[in-house]
């Protein structure tokens, strides 16, 4: 039998506090902007820009121990995102054009393995790979019609806002950090 688990006691650590607070920002940058309007219509569909939900994701997922390794998980989810939105409207696209379930059912499992093919390329971590499948299903299966595409792409400006915000945070946090060190 292995060694017995020891389990740390809960503590809020700085990197908590980190993606809190970038959490926070993210969420009240789509919420700000939304109240302003910057919005996108689509027939009686009102899209964020901006979406509240995949930037606050975005900081959970890139928000990590220091500024280097925040940037390198927060260029895997611009590549990963990229590619399953980018899947995702080609297959938008054709659905658009044939219009039948059951095609769709076929092209989804492909976009998954082109998905998963196109972030193994761009050599991402396996994990990451995946996410990028999660982002072709969402393109593709969240929404109807044509309204697909523009939450495709608002989803990687949406990844693109969370992780500056992730990068901004870290820098600033890291400044502080520094200045205790130095005192």
């Amino acid at each position: 039998m292995g060694k017995p688990t020891q389990i740390e006691e809960p503590k809020i650590t700085i990197l908590d506090v980190r993606i809190a607070v970038s959490v926070l920002l993210c969420f009240l940058i789509s919420m700000v902007l939304s109240h302003a309007g910057f919005l996108f219509t689509v027939g009686e569909k009102h899209i964020e820009i901006v979406q509240r939900m995949t930037v606050c994701i975005s900081c959970l997922l890139c928000c990590q121990d220091n500024l280097m390794i925040s940037r390198k998980a927060g260029i895997n989810r611009i590549i990963i995102t990229f590619i399953g939105g980018l899947v995702g409207i080609g297959v938008i696209l054709l659905d658009n054009v044939i219009g039948n379930d059951w095609i769709m059912a076929v092209m989804v499992f492909i976009g998954i393995i082109v998905t998963l093919l196109l972030c193994k390329a761009a050599r991402v971590p396996y994990i990451n790979a995946r996410i990028g499948g999660v982002t072709f299903i969402l393109v593709t299966c969240t929404l109807q019609g044509s309204e697909r595409i523009y939450y495709g792409c608002f989803r990687f400006i949406s990844t693109l806002v969370g992780v500056l915000v992730v990068m901004l945070v870290t820098w600033i946090f890291s400044l502080f950090s520094k200045k205790k060190a130095d005192a």
